[in-house]
């Protein structure tokens, strides 16, 4: 009998219907996470209210400049950290006006010198107004609109082969941080969504042909422009994904050098904009415990303990208790580290469950590896532990204060797909009970982390009732409940989740991929 070759089925709907389906469960979901926390909720969004604001330039009652270049005139309420950061037992009750006061004051926290790419902050100020809630909303509706968009579009455009690859390994990868981070106003929406798309536009554009390899080559090159222009150290995973996808095709022909002309100049022009900004040299020089531009100020309280203070030398000791306790920043990005200003700890259960999963998924796409995939995903993986190693000890800081698990999220997801691509013309397969366990685990981690980040906002998470409408002390005006919204959103991503489950191909092992030629027709 013929091995059937993968396809995304889905529950017997038709695709057209499926097409509107998958997407628009897709965007309530993140929508969900919009409503979740109030404005300032995102890491250092103090910092990049400002630089989105007057990212256009003086703007009467919105950005006024001031005559000092490294300063400007904004909102007052942006000139200081939101009123509940760091505190997780405090509501956002307490900055209730605070974000409708005119006055303007001067500040100098804000990319005013070109610390960070203005491209994402020049692309959020056209929402910007005198309404900075509704502005806030609409710029966070935006980066879930594009983060659905593009997905969706790579999902039509790739080959069937790269499908799974390319659902599954952001699926286990960007819950919860991710889910917090891309329908917010933190550059880091746009790093994780350019890094994903680039990786995935450049995979699809060399292994297509005929118009659709063009629109993925588009798709690509927005990709490296988003995430070049929201944070340096994106505009370098971009450039490693580019790397990657052409190391992975590599062929010795005129045809291939052709090809990769393309790719190589949206490389080129991605590591420009990337040391164009200061960013990336203070990386590279170590944070050495200063509040950095964008830095979210002190160490977080992570599941595990207490944060490390800071460190007293550099030396090899330092360097390696840093490589020892890095991996407690890979496991931030699936919950171990709280959310928000680090403010908004999170259940055990959905860490381990997150870890789990991204684990035993990516565990089972290195079944089958050559020679090329098994460099790249070494590579990927050398990268997420020396990066954060040698910044960490190049600035005398331990893991646990200045570098982030949202620094690393892009590359987490880099790292997933790398796992996950086909291989030796095999790809990746799920038994049914393996499938469903993934899923049911999925669901309940994305379920309780909402559940947990409404909580920390509607009334502080010292209060322990079950009803989030209870004993409300902040939330929209005019907007559905807290209850009702959480309810919807979970039911989406559960049905998102189950129909592309279903859709998985359910051959219970990992087969090979044969071409109609190829088949077996028959035995005896």
């Amino acid at each position: 009998m013929p091995i059937p070759t993968p396809r995304l089925r889905g529950l017997r709907l038709p695709a057209r219907a499926r097409l509107i389906l998958l997407p628009l469960l897709a965007f309530l979901v993140l929508a969900g996470w919009s409503y979740s926390s109030p404005v300032g909720s995102s890491p250092d969004e103090d910092y990049h209210l400002a630089s989105i604001w007057c990212a256009a330039g003086d703007r009467t009652s919105l950005c006024e400049e001031t005559g000092d270049p490294a300063t400007r005139a904004v909102p007052s309420a942006f000139a200081i950290d939101p009123c509940f950061a760091r505190f997780s037992t405090e509501s956002a009750a307490c900055q209730v006006g605070a974000y409708d006061e005119p006055r303007l004051v001067e500040s100098d926290r804000g990319n005013f010198l070109g610390a960070y790419p203005p491209v994402f902050y020049a692309t959020m100020s056209i929402l910007a107004s005198d309404d900075v809630q509704t502005s806030a909303l609409a710029m966070r509706m935006l980066n879930a609109a594009l983060f659905v968009g593009l997905m969706t579009a790579l999902a039509v455009l790739l080959p069937a082969r790269h499908r799974i690859m390319a659902i599954g390994s952001v699926l286990i990868s960007i819950v919860p941080l991710g889910m917090f981070l891309i329908p917010s106003l933190n550059p880091s929406s746009w790093a994780i969504v350019g890094v994903a798309v680039a990786w995935l536009g450049l995979i699809g554009h060399l292994d297509t042909t005929g118009r659709r390899r063009w629109i993925l080559a588009g798709i690509f090159a927005l990709g490296v422009l988003m995430a070049a222009g929201a944070r340096a150290d994106a505009g370098v995973y971009a450039v490693l994904a580019i790397a990657a996808a052409l190391f992975l095709r590599f062929a010795p022909s005129r045809a291939f050098l052709v090809t990769s002309i393309l790719p190589f100049a949206v490389a080129i022009l991605a590591l420009v904009a990337t040391f164009a900004a200061g960013q990336l040299s203070s990386a590279a020089e170590g944070f050495g415990g200063t509040d950095s531009p964008g830095n979210a100020g002190p160490a977080p309280t992570v599941p595990g303990g207490p944060a490390a203070p800071p460190a007293a030398s550099n030396g090899l000791g330092l360097a390696i208790t840093n490589l020892l306790n890095v991996p407690s920043l890979w496991a931030g990005v699936l919950g171990f580290w709280s959310l928000g200003w680090f403010d908004t700890p999170l259940p055990a259960v959905i860490a381990f469950g997150g870890v789990a999963v991204f684990v035993a998924v990516a565990f089972t796409g290195l079944a089958h590896v050559d020679w090329r995939k098994a460099l790249v995903f070494t590579g990927a993986a050398v990268a997420l532990w020396f990066i954060p190693t040698w910044t960490l000890t190049r600035g005398g800081d331990q893991v646990g204060s200045e570098v982030q698990p949202r620094y690393l999220l892009p590359l987490i997801v880099l790292l997933a797909g790398f796992a996950l691509l086909e291989s030796r013309s095999r790809t990746l397969r799920l038994s049914l009970a393996q499938r469903w366990l993934v899923g049911l685990t999925l669901v309940g981690t994305q379920s309780l982390s909402l559940y947990v980040n409404l909580r920390r906002y509607l009334t502080g998470d010292d209060v322990k009732s079950v009803n989030l409408d209870s004993g409300l002390e902040w939330w929209w005006p005019g907007v559905a409940s807290p209850m009702l919204l959480w309810v919807l959103a979970s039911i989406a991503w559960a049905a998102l989740v189950a129909l592309l489950l279903a859709a998985w191909p359910r051959i219970p092992s990992v087969v090979p991929i044969l071409a109609p030629s190829a088949q077996p027709t028959s035995s005896r």
